[in-house]
């Protein structure tokens, strides 16, 4: 019995085992072509994405930034006075995956920066214990604090009122401050520290950091106001554990509480250091792709995420596409692709200034900033600031195609249209993890464009290449101490090289096979960007509006889905900035504008429409539907440029030498104007030596939904040129 039973089993087994056989290549179809799965459909071939993924690692970007800011210790004197460990690291590496186009430029700086060498913190009663030292804790002295070794009782101080800090000013010495050290709940600003020097206080001990319960041993780098007075001359940062202990010891009050307290900063002369690598182009003279991740925003904090984690995906990215073109995998691309590693924001400016006419070899920036942490341990999510209105690109829709890409192919989807897995299986399709890394799902979000980092110099209107930012957020760590590797995942890292190389790849080689799609991302990113914000935006204006306000109302709403329309028309045109262009080439991009134009239009009207049927229910009149952009005399014609000695070579107006003058000279010009900042800055954002003026009027009024009168605005430019900021 028992041997005919396993003879049934075997039968079955069998005939299941044919049955699947027969039906595998419907299966098989079914897993590589599931309806509808032109959702993951990226501009660039799946044989592409498959050698892009298999070459990037996250353990390598991991283990250099291991290498990098294992931990944040404390710079010795050489590098200090000479070149800086991460500038020469990275130089090193990139020479040592056998790429021979890198560099480190140098450019001396105009000031000094000074720089921790000593810092101790000592309780001396009711014990003598030591409670933290700068090699151990690297955020522990403030900036601007003189050279100290005092003792001192400790007193604490509760957060002050305005009128609490105006009487302690006018107090002066008083018994219970002379000579000591206030505990406090932050470092003291000019206005406090004056009163607490007034007041006979010697320093500050406070505490610093991003959620002091989530972890009370981390400290952020900070610092107060202890420059230029008589007695307060100091202030120290430690974890919220370190300074509630000493509260606890100060409140309890059996033994008065007394530290010593040792601090010393050394000047040195600032530089400009970056590195700079670049992988060359069949066209080198034509518009390529620029990647950027800061190694250094001041030279005490030393971050693993922030930001050498955006340096070695920066650094991966380049060994990887290095490693494909030599092996013959990928050819070299049409395009060069230049890495930058700079000091934050300053340096990168400074990069821009001494090489004039680099920016306008570029058609995009990539910065990397904050893109290792680890996803689930942060609570959060890789995000992506979009280029600005005034700089519409291609960029936007690219990127999110291949951010959207690793989401479907690294989570448990379920959707009928979802992708599926070699065993159909709906967890992680086209996993992408590393051994030592997480497997967590892949999240990100997509939101408009902020600043904060490098790419806001590529945006800026005086270098006028449209920038993107991949940022994690939120960052438990951040600006702490404790941002070291152990935060950061090797999955997580391998992801985001993949996803910039993925779109500067497709930027730097967009031949006539990768453009339809390329067009078709852009196209889709453009449909749902203007449907979530511009299209709702102008059916609240007019759900909002009265009988009265209606009309204007309607006018706004109809020049706000233009200004939309028009922009993803203008990400559009960019294409061909990177387009092989051939004959076909250029018509695709002239068929899908001319696809956007009547989506313009059709926008227009639908908005329209829709205030007649307000002004119906609310008993007014419309006047007929007509351009929001002409111009209302030929002066509405004129198109203002940035002077050419301005572009690339100075980056914000109110800090320039040539305005400082000019209001020195005029000091009530500004009072002609009835502009507010937010105004003059997006006034001088849309001047591209393209717009008119009505359409930078139009523009100006949808970004900002504030009225701007043409006059005004007129005089506004009119200053500019005056200023010697813009020409016409």
């Amino acid at each position: 019995m028992k041997n005919f039973n396993c003879f049934r089993i075997g039968l079955l087994v069998a005939g299941l085992s044919l049955l699947i056989a027969a039906s595998a290549p419907a299966q098989e179809r079914a897993r590589t072509a599931p309806p509808g799965n032109s959702v993951l459909k990226t501009p660039l071939p799946q044989s592409v994405l498959d050698l892009l993924a298999n070459e990037i690692s996250g353990q390598i970007i991991f283990n250099n930034e291991v290498r990098l800011a294992g931990a944040p210790w404390k710079r010795d004197e050489k590098e200090l006075a000479d070149t800086f460990y991460e500038t020469r690291t990275i130089h090193d590496l990139v020479r040592g995956y056998g790429i021979e186009t890198t560099k480190i430029d140098k450019t001396k700086g105009a000031a000094t920066f000074e720089y921790p060498v000593l810092g101790e913190l000592w309780m001396i009663k009711p014990e003598n214990r030591l409670i933290a030292r700068l090699d151990a804790d690297p955020a522990l002295v403030s900036r601007s604090s003189a050279d100290v070794d005092l003792s001192g009782s400790l007193v604490y101080i509760p957060p002050l009122t305005k009128d609490q800090i105006e009487a302690l000013a006018k107090g002066g010495p008083q018994d219970k401050y002379k000579d000591k050290i206030a505990l406090m709940w932050s470092h003291a600003n000019q206005t406090t520290g004056k009163a607490l020097d007034a007041a006979g206080l010697r320093g500050v001990i406070t505490f610093s950091a991003q959620d002091r319960y989530l972890d009370p041993d981390q400290v952020l780098y900070s610092g107060g106001s202890y420059g230029g007075f008589k007695n307060l001359q100091f202030g120290l940062t430690v974890s919220w554990r370190q300074w509630s202990e000493l509260l606890e010891e100060v409140e309890r009050g059996a033994v008065p509480v007394s530290v010593r307290c040792k601090t010393k900063l050394t000047k040195y002369p600032d530089r400009f250091e970056s590195v700079f690598s670049w992988i060359p182009g069949r066209e080198p003279d034509k518009k390529g792709v620029i990647f950027t991740g800061h190694l250094f925003e001041g030279y005490v904090k030393r971050g693993a995420n922030d930001d050498m984690s955006g340096c070695v995906v920066e650094l991966e990215i380049l060994r990887a596409l290095s490693a494909l073109i030599s092996r013959g995998d990928l050819p070299q691309p049409r395009r060069t692709i230049y890495f930058l590693w700079p000091q934050e924001i300053s340096g990168t400016y400074e990069y821009i200034r001494q090489n004039p006419g680099f920016a306008d070899k570029l058609s995009i920036n990539i910065n990397m900033d904050m893109v290792g942490e680890a996803l689930r341990m942060n609570n959060g999510l890789l995000t992506m600031s979009e280029c600005p209105n005034h700089l519409p690109s291609y960029l936007d829709g690219l990127a999110e195609a291949m951010l959207n890409y690793v989401w479907r192919t690294n989570d448990i989807v379920y959707t009928p249209d979802s992708p599926r897995s070699r065993l159909m299986g709906q967890n992680f399709p086209r996993p992408m993890w590393e051994k030592n890394g997480s497997r967590d799902a892949f999240r990100y979000f997509v939101h408009a464009a902020t600043g904060g980092s490098d790419h806001v110099c590529f945006n800026n209107p005086s270098v006028a290449v449209p920038g993107i930012e991949f940022f994690t957020w939120p960052d438990q760590w951040y600006h702490a101490d404790k941002d070291t590797p152990d935060k950061s995942d090797p999955t997580e890292m391998k992801r985001i090289a993949f996803i910039g190389a993925a779109a500067a790849w497709t930027a730097a080689n967009c031949t006539d096979d990768i453009l339809p799609d390329l067009l078709n991302a852009v196209s889709s990113f453009g449909y749902a960007r203007v449907g979530k914000r511009e299209l709702p935006a102008a059916f609240r204006k007019i759900d909002s509006a009265e009988a009265k306000t209606l009309p204007a109302a309607v006018e706004r709403a109809v020049a706000l889905v233009r200004f939309a329309a028009e922009r993803e028309m203008a990400a559009l045109a960019g294409i061909e900035e990177i387009a092989s262009g051939s004959k076909e080439a250029l018509m695709l991009i002239a068929n899908r504008r001319s696809q956007w134009e009547g989506y313009r239009d059709g926008l227009a009207g639908q908005v329209w429409k829709y205030g007649t049927l307000r002004a119906s229910q609310l008993k007014t009149a419309l006047p007929s539907l007509a351009s929001s952009d002409k111009p209302a005399d030929k002066k509405g014609k004129v198109i203002p440029a940035i002077h050419p000695e301005v572009r690339g070579k100075e980056f914000s107006l109110e800090s320039s030498d040539r305005y400082k003058k000019y209001m020195e000279k005029n000091p009530d010009a500004l009072k002609e104007f009835k502009l507010d900042m937010g105004q003059r800055r997006a006034l001088l954002n849309y001047v591209n030596g393209k717009r008119p003026l009505a359409v930078i009027r139009s523009y100006v009024m949808a970004e900002t939904d504030r009225d701007l009168d043409f006059a005004s605005l007129v005089k506004y430019l009119e200053f500019l040129k005056a200023v010697g900021w813009i020409i016409y």
